[in-house]
């Protein structure tokens, strides 16, 4: 059976910083529920690191998620500053930086990780990450991915353009994966409800009618089919990694990712580390991309979150989420 994990406080769906929701859905309570901001203080191989560093853990990787950066920390965005301090205490403090292919090897069995082993990933395709974070990234040498939703690419102010995505695939560094073609929204579910484009049967208040699954799955599958293609056309790389869109996920939408050549998904709001014994299309991950994580905690975050997977490495996610608003 299924063993619910930790929904860290302040995690929860992340509606701010990855869609256009109306307002967050509530955090899921948990006896293990934590605070982060309150803890203390082409691929190439992972960053180098001093002889002498510490191991904090093995046998596991601490996949971080990001959104974007900016001037002034709010929500789902932080100061460039405050990134670069986080990668810094990172790697002096003996974490090595992995890419996506790394993690898919170790999932399947083919590959191993280095002790102390964390992913950096950021959602929608923010400009910023190629103006700020790249920049920090390509000067350790830390592989990152990105997650695009894929109509937004060279079309929008503050959005990734082409050339960007392309110019940070010299470096080596980049994986990019999905975060839908144009499912990243909501749609309504009923009178007055709405939930996320990608897992919700869409209502028409015109007719009072509700999408049928057959329809439901006809829409998904041409939006996640679509993105791939493109995503594959455009930057010449295999797209196999996915990120639910406010981290909201079902049985159905994993069907049709298999089906779509999708092989790896992230989720939103899942505080834990990602061991050997995790599945594929539901990864968790630790949102570090938040103000109240910052270059003096960062450390001591990703060790308590190893530390608590560390003492149930079996346990997975829920078989559904989706929240509703």
């Amino acid at each position: 059976m299924r063993a619910v994990l930790p929904a860290l406080l302040g995690l929860a769906v992340l509606a701010a910083g990855c869609g256009s929701a109306p307002k967050a859905a509530p955090a899921r309570a948990s006896h293990h529920a934590v605070d982060l901001g309150r803890q203390k203080s082409r691929v190439p191989g992972p960053a180098a690191v001093s002889e002498a560093a510490p191991v904090h853990y093995r046998g596991e990787v601490v996949i971080l998620m990001y959104h974007g950066l900016g001037p002034v920390a709010h929500g789902d965005i932080i100061t460039p500053k405050a990134f670069a301090g986080e990668i810094a205490a990172l790697q002096q403090q003996g974490f090595n930086f992995v890419s996506l292919a790394q993690v898919a090897a170790f999932l399947a069995g083919s590959g191993t990780l280095p002790p102390n082993a964390v992913a950096l990933t950021f959602d929608d395709g923010l400009e910023s990450v190629y103006t700020y974070a790249y920049p920090v990234l390509n000067a350790h040498k830390a592989p990152f991915a990105t997650f695009l939703i894929v109509n937004r690419v060279s079309r929008f102010p503050g959005d990734l353009s082409w050339a960007q995505v392309k110019g940070m695939e010299q470096s080596g560094l980049i994986t990019v994966g999905s975060h839908t073609l144009a499912s990243h929204g909501t749609v309504p579910t009923g009178p007055g409800r709405a939930g996320p484009a990608l897992t919700s049967l869409i209502y028409d208040p015109r007719t009072g009618r509700t999408e049928t699954q057959a329809q439901f799955t006809a829409r998904v599958s041409a939006d996640l089919l679509h993105a791939r293609q493109i995503l594959q056309a455009e930057t010449g790389q295999p797209i196999l990694w996915f990120a639910y869109p406010f981290g909201s996920y079902d049985q159905a939408v994993e069907r049709i990712l298999r089906s779509e050549g999708y092989r790896y998904a992230v989720l939103a709001e899942w505080g834990w580390g990602v061991t050997r014994s995790a599945l594929p299309l539901e990864l968790p991950r630790v949102n570090t991309g938040t103000p109240k994580t910052t270059p003096e905690n960062i450390v001591s975050t990703v060790e308590y979150v190893a530390a608590l997977t560390a003492k149930d490495p079996t346990a997975t996610p829920p078989p559904a989420y989706v929240p509703s608003w």
